[in-house]
C-alpha cells in the first residue's frame, strides 16, 4: 500500500478497497440509461440528499418527548380539555409503545392511522384523537422535529348523524313555567342563555353576569369559554333580557350563572317538567331552528351560533319540522313567558 493510501487509510478510518466497493454499489442504483459524468452527478446528488434526511432526522425527538412539549404548551387549557388531551395521549403512549419510540420524523401516515384505528374504534372517538394527534405533529413542525403532518393523510370516518328535532312546542312551554317555580328558580338564567341565546350548556356553565352587557344588549362569551376557541357576542333578545331581568329582580348580579349542583337540579327540572328522553344540545337546536323561522336571517343566526361556516347550519341545525310561524312569533315574545 503506497504512503499515500495508508495515511488517507489512518485519517479516514478505513481501507480503499472497502471505498471503492462502496463507490461500486451506489453506482449500481444508478438507472442504466444514465452514463459518465451524469452517472457521477447522479451519484453525488444521491449522497447529498441521503446526508441531508439523517442530518434531519438527528435533529428530531422521539414521539413521547413531543407528546410532552405538547401538554406543557397547552397548560394553560380548560380543565376538561387537558384531561381529554391527556387521556388520549396516554392511551397512545401505553397502547402503541413502538410508536412512543419512534422519531416523530419517521412516523408516517400508516402508523397514525393503524394507531388511531385499533385504540380508537368507534368513529367520534377516531375523530377526537386524531385532531389531538395532529396537534402534536403541529407542536413537532413548529419545532423543526418534522416537516409534515402526517396525520394530515388519516381520513376520517363518517358519522351517523342523529336527528335533532325542536323541542316541542307544550314540552318547551311546560320547562319554562316548571323553571320559573322556586324551587327551579336557580336554573331559570342557564335555561334563558341556552334557550334564547343558543349557548352550548359547558359553555353556558362558565358564563359570568359580569359577562352580559345590559347598555349594548349582548352577552359576550369569551374565547376560553366558547367551545370552538373564539370569542363570540350573542345578542340579549328582549325576551332573554326581561327573563334575566326578573331573575335579578332589580339588583345587579355577580357571579357565575350556574349555580351549584347543576347537573342535579338540571335532571330534576327536566324529570318534574315530564321529559323523560332529552338529547344533548337541544335546546341550542330549538334557538337554531325558532331563530331562522322568525328572523330568516341565515347569516346573522350563523354570526348567533359562532360558526365559521354555513354548511354544519343546515345539515344539522335547521330541522324546522312542526314549528309554525304563530310559534315562532310567541318564542320570541316577552309577554308569552315573562
Amino acid at each position: 500500500m503506497s504512503k499515500i493510501h495508508k495515511n488517507w487509510t489512518k485519517e479516514m478510518g478505513v481501507i480503499p478497497g472497502d471505498v471503492m466497493r462502496l463507490g461500486r454499489e451506489l453506482l449500481e442504483t444508478c438507472p442504466h440509461n444514465i452514463k459518465g459524468t451524469a452517472r457521477l452527478n447522479y451519484c453525488r446528488e444521491i449522497i447529498i440528499e441521503g446526508s441531508r434526511a439523517m442530518k434531519e432526522a438527528t435533529c428530531s425527538v422521539t414521539f413521547r418527548e413531543a407528546v410532552k412539549v405538547s401538554l406543557r404548551e397547552r397548560a394553560g387549557r380548560r380543565p376538561s380539555t387537558l384531561r381529554e388531551l391527556r387521556y388520549v395521549c396516554k392511551r397512545i403512549l401505553e397502547g402503541s409503545p413502538d410508536i412512543a419510540k419512534m422519531k416523530l420524523r419517521r412516523i408516517k401516515t400508516e402508523h397514525c392511522y393503524n394507531v388511531l384505528s385499533s385504540l380508537f374504534p368507534i368513529p367520534r372517538q377516531f375523530r377526537k384523537a386524531r385532531v389531538i394527534l395532529h396537534s402534536i405533529f403541529a407542536c413537532g413542525i413548529r419545532h423543526g422535529w418534522c416537516c409534515s403532518n402526517p396525520v394530515d393523510g388519516v381520513t376520517e370516518p363518517p358519522l351517523a348523524e342523529v336527528e335533532i328535532t325542536a323541542l316541542a312546542w307544550e314540552k318547551l312551554r311546560k320547562l319554562v313555567q316548571k323553571a320559573r317555580e322556586a324551587q327551579h328558580r336557580p336554573c331559570a338564567a342557564m335555561l334563558g342563555v341556552m334557550l334564547w341565546g343558543g349557548i352550548r350548556p359547558a359553555e353556558a356553565q362558565r358564563l359570568r353576569w359580569e359577562d352580559i352587557n345590559w347598555e349594548e344588549g349582548i352577552i359576550l362569551l369569551p374565547a376560553r369559554h366558547s367551545k370552538t376557541g373564539g370569542a363570540r357576542c350573542i345578542t340579549l333578545h328582549p325576551v332573554l333580557r326581561r327573563w334575566l331581568t326578573q331573575i335579578c329582580e332589580g339588583k345587579r348580579r355577580t357571579g357565575l350563572l350556574c349555580p351549584r349542583s347543576w347537573g342535579n337540579r338540571w335532571s330534576k327540572l327536566r324529570r318534574e317538567s315530564g321529559i323523560e328522553e332529552w338529547q344533548q344540545d337541544v335546546l341550542r337546536h330549538t334557538f337554531a331552528s325558532y331563530h331562522l323561522k322568525h328572523f330568516k336571517e341565515l347569516s346573522r343566526l350563523q354570526l348567533e351560533m359562532g360558526h365559521s361556516s354555513l354548511e354544519l347550519l343546515r345539515t344539522r341545525y335547521l330541522n324546522m319540522r312542526d314549528i309554525t310561524k304563530e310559534h315562532a312569533r310567541q318564542f320570541w315574545s316577552p309577554k308569552e313567558w315573562c
